[in-house]
């Protein structure tokens, strides 16, 4: 006679019910990690539509989580989703949980992304000094590439914002400042395009058109983050493009227009002001 009888069926049950339980719970972070990732991969792939569902989908994974299980890395994967997905309240909160809640010893990588949250909410309540403050520090002392980027990006916006009312002296030394400080970060990461994307916007502004044609030809070979991105990346060289061709004078323009052709005919063009997914689109919205 075995002296270790099996459970009862309502035993087996319940333990069965017990491990599904807690299969669920692990899986939560865990599939809001692969979705988050996901979402990432089809952002860069200029996949918009299908990288907003997954990360709707790592959202309400990650709530799920925060929900049985508070932790200050569930509501930091809440919060990066609802940043993707453009919803900044509720980003904010989630960011303030992660940072109530604390950061375990090796996770200071969540640190730096809740701080990067938090930073993006402070404009909306009038601390646009602070909030720069937090993107240069972030830029200065963060190793996470995905931080770097939504940090320079943030950075950048407000430092132009910042330099249109000011007297022309004033707004050329906050542009060169920016300037400097992009090229800095493309320094360390020359292979990133969004920092070269990054220095064709300034550049842009500086009125240095040719420079921004530059920039704006070598982050569309090297490649950028978002479709979003990559789109308003081929609009500013058609801007510079239309800008030297009024500015330049007859014999530096043929050179120049030349150089240009060669470059929208590598990229597929339809003509020197129409990229191939404007067309698309034009053709999507005929038929």
């Amino acid at each position: 006679m075995n002296s270790n009888p099996r459970p009862s069926l309502p035993k087996v049950f319940l333990l069965l019910f017990c491990f599904f339980l807690l299969a669920a719970c692990l899986s939560h972070l865990r599939e809001a990690k692969f979705y988050y990732s996901q979402g990432q991969a089809f952002s860069r792939q200029y996949q918009t539509e299908k990288a907003i569902a997954f990360y709707k989908r790592a959202l309400e994974e990650a709530k799920e989580e925060a929900k049985k299980h508070p932790s200050a890395q569930a509501y930091l994967l809440k919060g990066m989703a609802e940043l993707n997905l453009e919803l900044w309240k509720d980003a904010e909160a989630s960011f303030l949980e992660a940072f109530s809640s604390g950061f375990e010893e090796g996770e200071e990588w969540a640190s730096e992304l809740s701080l990067l949250g938090l930073a993006s909410s402070l404009p909306g309540l009038g601390l646009k000094d602070l909030a720069l403050k937090s993107y240069s520090y972030l830029l200065d002392k963060s190793k996470l590439k995905p931080v770097s980027l939504y940090a320079a990006q943030k950075y950048t916006d407000l430092a132009l914002a910042q330099s249109l009312p000011k007297e022309e002296k004033e707004k050329q030394k906050i542009l060169n400042d920016l300037l400097k400080k992009m090229e800095n970060l493309s320094e360390k990461d020359f292979g990133c395009g969004f920092y070269h994307y990054l220095q064709s916007q300034i550049l842009s502004h500086l009125a240095d058109y040719r420079k921004s044609f530059e920039e704006a030809a070598m982050a569309r070979e090297l490649g950028l983050p978002s479709e979003k991105i990559f789109r308003d990346n081929d609009l500013q060289i058609v801007f510079c493009y239309e800008k030297l061709k009024s500015l330049l004078p007859p014999e530096e323009w043929r050179e120049y227009e030349s150089h240009y052709e060669a470059w929208i005919k590598k990229w597929g063009w339809k003509d020197s002001q129409t990229p191939g997914w404007k067309k698309e689109a034009n053709n999507a919205a005929d038929n």
